[in-house]
């Protein structure tokens, strides 16, 4: 009998004044791009590790490779910044749009590492893409093309959504439902120390 999946991924949350200001700013866009599937407001996150779906067993080595990873290091709380709009693959033809992160991000870069190794010790594939930080802001299906007039207003209304203080690592379960993802913490790992992740 085939083991039970769970999908998961690991993450960083937005502070909750920053992910109400983007969402207030997302809101205007629906009348403008009503094709594109817009990210909610309780689903912002940065994420370091998408896991996909995976049997328990790799989950719990997961888990606790992760508590392992930082357990090593020295952690920090540290002050991340939302500010500006990007685009994967890239404008021209977009798939996904997303928000820039800023402020620390070289804090960001070594704990994205500590979880990559953790992954790898867990059995997951490496990362073939460096990691660049973002939060997913809309996802835009395919064959839909975005109106150039339309990419060029969410441009022009770019903004800075502010800071927030980032003290944890979130690993979290995400089950796919017809009104959109529902995410549920699986654990969650504090930054309890006041050195930098060396």
């Amino acid at each position: 009998m085939s083991e039970d999946l769970v999908r998961c991924f690991v993450c960083v949350e937005v502070g909750e004044a920053v992910r109400k200001r983007l969402a207030s700013w997302v809101a205007g866009f629906g009348h403008l791009a009503p094709q594109i599937r817009w990210v909610k407001e309780y689903a912002f996150h940065i994420t370091l590790k998408f896991c996909g779906e995976i049997p328990y067993s790799m989950l719990y080595k997961l888990e606790s490779a992760l508590e392992h990873g930082f357990s090593l290091k020295k952690l920090r709380p540290f002050v991340l910044e939302l500010s500006g709009i990007g685009a994967f693959p890239g404008f021209r033809r977009p798939r996904v749009l997303w928000a820039g992160v800023g402020g620390e991000d070289d804090q960001i870069q070594r704990i994205a590492a500590v979880v990559e190794r953790a992954g790898i010790a867990a059995g997951l594939a490496p990362e073939r893409r460096s990691f660049h930080p973002h939060v997913t802001i809309a996802r835009i299906p395919v064959p839909v093309e975005l109106p150039v007039g339309v990419l060029r207003e969410i441009n022009s209304r770019a903004n800075a959504w502010g800071e927030w203080e980032v003290s944890s690592v979130v690993l979290k379960r995400s089950e796919l439902l017809s009104a959109g993802p529902r995410y549920t913490n699986i654990a969650v790992f504090d930054f309890t120390n006041d050195r930098e992740v060396q």
